[in-house]
């Protein structure tokens, strides 16, 4: 149940005051999750709250006041507690668990910004400023009952799966959502990046430290239609090439902590995302085409699907997904990763969740020693989810 608290803001000197609604809410996710397969140095067991959830633990701090006329101005600010627990290594050998290791925190952080933005809606419909969640994670949504928890095929890895075809938010960016006509719904996101040339020299220090805007433009268009039992979900990504070569997306180091700088080319994406509910049964269909950088000069052609299945039990639902992303480079060599994913919860209230899960990360390729992200990898979790 969500607690609020009630504060009053002035309108003006002279005017009466106005009641702006502070609501604090979120969600806490802990699994116990153990990972097998071929993929280097990804085996273990511990409690985490990454690996093996369910979903994402978030605390929301949201304002809202009635200025009238059917019109709200909303604050937003998302705290992501999860880097307070310091399990960057919670899924590993639990030979880790040393002395040292268990007495690190994280002092330097604190706790990660989540979504947060201000935005106004009304009888327009609603436009947000700042970090508001992308068009295309509310397509991924659309199409996943797992969401980006286990088995989803979501946050699996940094550039893998689905986070090649979509981002989960702009750090600077603006997103209009248009009012529902007739079950449809237009939204536009817009993040205007940056051309400022990033600090040069040299040193990993200095490649590290620099702390400019996104230099890439990013325009996503989307549209929604829902009506019934049906909901369907379409997002254009598109991505502009990096004129400054020495702008934030533009440097890397390498192992003698020099730094290189180069851009990076223009890139597409389309994604498509369906559900049906049955009512007991829900189906779900998702499909990507479109394509992402290999260098400064190529690109990798990314065509990808998903179905997926929900059942509910009375006070159990299960949940089976599949999701497949094929990659063609410019050379023809072509991988497909495969993502299967099962859940199965049970709702021991509104709101909170008992859950065992499954997932089964195919990359595709061999494994091969000290990559991460080859061979395969297997996660099966028992956790427990609260929100409030």
């Amino acid at each position: 149940m969500k607690k609020t608290l009630v504060a009053l803001a002035a309108l003006s000197a002279v005017s009466a005051f106005a009641q702006t609604t502070v609501t604090l809410s979120g969600n806490m996710d802990v699994a116990g999750a153990s990972i097998t397969g071929t993929q280097y140095g990804q085996k273990g067991t511990s409690f985490t709250t990454t690996t093996g959830t369910a979903s994402t633990s978030v605390i929301n701090l949201i304002a809202v006041e009635d200025i009238g006329g059917g019109t709200k101005v909303t604050a937003k600010y998302g705290l992501d507690p999860r880097s307070l627990t310091n399990d960057s290594l919670a899924v590993t050998n639990n030979a880790y668990q040393t002395t040292a290791y268990n007495a690190q925190t994280n002092t330097a952080t604190g706790l990660a910004r989540d979504e947060a933005f201000i935005g106004i809606e009304g009888g327009f419909g609603s436009l947000k400023l700042g970090a508001p969640n992308s068009i295309g994670l509310d397509a991924h949504s659309a199409s996943s009952p797992l969401g980006t928890g286990i088995g989803g095929g979501y946050g699996i890895a940094t550039g893998y799966m689905y986070q090649s075809v979509v981002t989960t938010r702009y750090s600077r960016a603006a997103r209009y959502d248009s009012p529902v006509t007739n079950g449809l719904k237009v939204s536009a996101q817009y993040a205007p990046g940056n051309d400022e040339a990033a600090v040069t020299g040299t040193g990993v220090a200095n490649y590290t430290a620099r702390s400019l805007p996104n230099n890439r433009t990013v325009t996503e268009l989307g549209l929604n239609y829902s009506n019934g039992p049906l909901n369907v979900q379409y997002v254009n990504i598109a991505t502009a090439a990096q004129t400054n070569p020495t702008g934030w997306y533009a440097v890397t180091s390498n192992s003698t902590g020099q730094t290189t700088s180069y851009g990076y080319v223009a890139t597409k994406m389309n994604v498509l995302a369906a559900n049906y509910n049955l009512g007991s049964t829900t189906l779900y269909y998702g499909y990507n085409n479109g394509n992402s950088n290999a260098s400064t000069t190529s690109l990798i052609q990314n065509v990808g699907s998903r179905v997926a299945a929900k059942q509910n039990f009375g006070p159990i639902d299960v949940m089976l997904q599949y999701t497949s992303l094929k990659s063609t480079t410019t050379a023809a060599v072509s991988t497909t990763a495969k993502v299967t994913g099962l859940r199965a919860d049970y709702n021991l209230s509104k709101t909170a969740i008992a859950y065992m899960g499954y997932e089964n990360w195919d990359t595709g390729t061999a494994a091969a020693a000290t990559d991460t992200t080859s061979g395969n990898r297997k996660v099966t979790s028992v956790g427990l989810r609260k929100s409030f």
